[in-house]
């Protein structure tokens, strides 16, 4: 397998900055042009908290690629991690929704091995080719997936004919 790198595209880290910036204005202006209450203070500061964490959290995976090589799966940026594919003791593919119908959620590939943990959400381009070349190197180790994973797996079109496969979790459920 060539190395192949992933990142979170500018469209993406562009939308999630603004929806910062925008958290950020409309918790801060308050708290800076009026005297409110003291429980108003803490509402409006909990919420600024909030979103110059996100604000954080989505420099960090602007700064983030994720690196898919023969030997391990890599992620850089301002925090390093690596696992050897040797090393692959879990792949969970799970999905996220907001909404009671199930639509518009996103997707989060977790990945451990060794003691460490990845995490990618399904903003990052071509997920479902990561999701894929890990699933594979999931099927060489016989690392064995889930209901709700390989459920998740088929919904993104993926091959999930694994020899042997036995489900972990047979509710489907996380």
């Amino acid at each position: 397998m060539p190395i192949k790198i992933f990142s979170y595209s500018t469209k993406e880290i562009t939308k999630e900055y603004w929806r910062s910036g925008m958290g950020i204005t409309l918790s801060l202006v308050p708290l800076l042009l009026l005297s409110p209450s003291s429980v108003i203070v803490y509402i409006l500061g909990s919420f600024l908290c909030l979103f110059v964490f996100y604000g954080v959290r989505t420099y960090c995976r602007n700064k983030m690629k994720v690196i898919l090589g023969d030997q391990a799966i890599q992620v850089t940026g301002l925090w390093e991690k690596l696992i050897q594919w040797e090393e692959l003791e879990e792949l969970k593919l799970a999905y996220f929704t907001t909404r009671r119908d199930g639509e518009n959620g996103w997707m989060q590939l977790r990945l451990k091995g060794r003691g460490d943990r990845l995490r990618v959400e399904s903003t990052i381009t071509d997920f479902w080719e990561l999701v894929s070349m890990c699933a594979h190197k999931a099927r060489e180790n016989g690392v064995l997936l889930d209901a709700a994973t390989i459920r998740n797996m088929q919904a993104l079109g993926l091959d999930t004919d694994f020899p042997n496969q036995q489900s972990k979790n047979l509710s489907g459920k996380e």
